[in-house]
């Protein structure tokens, strides 16, 4: 016996309905595919705050600061362009903790200092070089002049005229540590009497280089002199001194590094011409 298969004739109504079946199908399943997305999305967002906020060797444990720093002190941040890395020490009181092991340290240990601070800031005088304040700036540096006696190192400089420029400041120095520079103007006996014409109120130019010739600090820096000529006589046998004081902070903020610095000076007057001719040299060191 032959089987008999019905015939079925598509009409313009079922070719829609297909039609319209197949459409809801897709929807479904795209709507099913960017729910996916959104639950894959939303569990690593999760992970994500989770690892920032959980516990481990990764994770940077602020320690309150101890009596001595006081209750309210802000831990320095560990990110950022600004942010620098301060050399620490282990505890050597014995004090064993919970919190970090720091480097140089022993398992246990919170960091130098009673109060268990791991990273206790230094004082701005005692700052290492790479550590200083980045918005820290050079101190201003007004000029003083006084009239001291005649310095003898001017017996075999002084020019035709009888004037005599010399630095009688110090050829070396210790980082961290304000320290005065100064020059001076002398007359020696033998050739009397004179008078100087200055063509400002700042008189003088006295200038420290690094080993790249930039200029890393200078007298009078941060003070307003005005542009007013002034005259001053110089008895026979004594000396006019500039002095002004540098704390060895350079111009980016941070200290001096060791090295040896030359000194660059003058006078702001046509009425003298340079006998001593040498460029004295400065020695920074720890």
């Amino acid at each position: 016996m032959t089987e008999v298969r019905p015939m079925f004739y598509p009409s313009p109504d079922g070719v829609r309905d297909v039609m319209r079946r197949a459409q809801a199908r897709r929807r479904r399943r795209a709507l099913v595919t960017t729910g996916g997305f959104a639950v894959v999305a939303a569990i690593t967002g999760v992970l994500i705050g989770a690892a920032g906020t959980g516990t481990g060797a990764d994770r940077l444990t602020v320690v309150p600061g101890g009596p001595q720093h006081g209750s309210s002190g802000q831990a320095p941040s560990s990110t950022g362009p600004s942010a620098h890395a301060r050399p620490v020490s282990p505890s050597t009181g014995g004090h064993g903790g919970t919190g970090p092991v720091l480097p140089g340290g022993s398992s246990g240990s919170t960091g130098p200092g009673a109060g268990g601070n791991p990273l206790p800031a230094p004082s701005p005088s005692d700052s290492p070089t790479p550590y200083a304040p980045t918005k820290r700036h050079s101190a201003k540096a007004p000029i003083n002049r006084t009239v001291v006696n005649y310095n003898v190192a001017c017996d075999a400089t002084y020019d035709v005229q009888g004037w005599c420029e010399v630095y009688s400041g110090p050829t070396q120095a210790t980082r961290k540590h304000p320290f005065a520079l100064s020059m001076e103007l002398c007359r020696p006996s033998v050739v009397g009497d004179g008078t100087i014409q200055f063509d400002d109120s700042r008189q003088i130019q006295l200038i420290v280089y690094d080993s790249s010739g930039n200029q890393v600090w200078a007298a009078g820096q941060g003070e307003r002199y005005a542009n007013t000529t002034s005259s001053v006589v110089v008895k026979a046998g004594t000396c006019l001194r500039w002095t002004s004081s540098w704390d060895t902070i350079e111009p980016d903020g941070f200290y001096a590094p060791p090295g040896d610095y030359s000194i660059g000076m003058d006078l702001d007057s046509s009425d003298v011409s340079p006998g001593n001719t040498s460029t004295p040299t400065l020695t920074l060191t720890d």
